[in-house]
């Protein structure tokens, strides 16, 4: 059981997330306390009302000491606030990681505060939602799910596999990379796809959104995603993203160019090729996708 050495673990950020791997966690192990710390009052209440959390703390001090695994699960631009107050209070043996979306700041930031001991591995889980809050939380939000871990060379092993078991008992297939590896692929595959979203929605004019149907509605999901989260990911691997955005640039450019010449030819293969793309790529990585199209 992934949780059979963790009497203690305290979530920082009770959200959609940080709620889910409470639920997560309590589905697997009844029996370990899991602290809930937030800036509101409220939204711990929600956390204890759905049984997510044992204990509810506006302060992260109250309880850093107790935990075998703390876990970050704010934007991540509070990271560093919460990895002070903690940082002084850890039990020798304890591990912090996080679930955010952006890692290479993140593990600079952790190495800075906490030393290079290896105390702190990036975690990743992709899964979640455009929705926001803990009473969005689901206990199997992670079944089936990737889940990103960055160790480093300082990482002792024996770290990461504590936290890979742990991942891996909540449902997800546990993958490694970098922290600079990570960020770049989540820049195309992600952080870029959110923008993108964020413009089509900004495009129409109101009368055009009068008629819009599914097809927009499906395409332009991404932008409903908690604006302070996204804010935050966006500054802290704007140098991956600057990058999608040019390559982004260079490919709706030649798209361009095939209109102005009404290029049939060309515009047929531009198409067929993302299709061909996207097929292989769904019906490979996400056959749930493929099914249920």
């Amino acid at each position: 059981m992934a949780t059979s050495r963790l009497e203690h673990i305290t979530i920082i950020g009770v959200g959609l997330l940080g709620g889910s791997v409470a639920l997560a966690v309590k589905a697997l192990d009844a029996e370990v306390r899991i602290a809930g710390v937030g800036r509101r009052r409220v939204s711990l209440d929600k956390a204890l009302d759905v049984g997510a959390i044992d204990t509810a703390h506006l302060d992260a001090a109250e309880v850093g000491h107790r935990s075998d695994l703390v876990i970050l699960a704010t934007p991540v631009g509070a990271f560093a606030k919460h990895l002070r107050t903690i940082a002084p209070l850890l039990k020798p043996k304890a591990i912090v990681t996080d679930v955010g979306s952006t890692k290479s700041m993140v593990v600079r930031q952790a190495a800075g505060i906490l030393g290079r001991s290896g105390r702190f591995v990036g975690s990743h889980p992709m899964a979640g939602s455009e929705r926001k809050g803990v009473a969005f939380a689901r206990a199997d939000l992670f079944g089936g799910a990737t889940c990103i871990l960055t160790p480093t060379s300082s990482t002792p092993p024996s770290v990461t596999r504590r936290l890979k078991r742990f991942w891996s008992q909540l449902g997800m297939t546990v993958r490694q990379m970098t922290p600079g590896a990570h960020d770049k692929a989540m820049a195309r595959i992600s952080h870029f796809p959110h923008v993108l979203a964020g413009l089509l929605m900004l495009l129409p004019d109101k009368a055009d959104l009068e008629v819009a149907a599914t097809g927009f509605r499906d395409t332009t999901r991404l932008a409903s995603g908690d604006p302070e989260m996204w804010r935050d990911i966006l500054l802290t691997n704007r140098k991956a993203i600057l990058a999608g955005i040019d390559a982004f640039d260079e490919q709706l450019m030649h798209l361009r160019d095939l209109l102005i010449r009404a290029d049939a030819p060309g515009v047929e293969k531009f198409l067929t090729a993302a299709k061909r793309r996207r097929d292989a790529t769904v019906a490979k990585l996400l056959p749930d996708l493929s099914t249920s199209e």
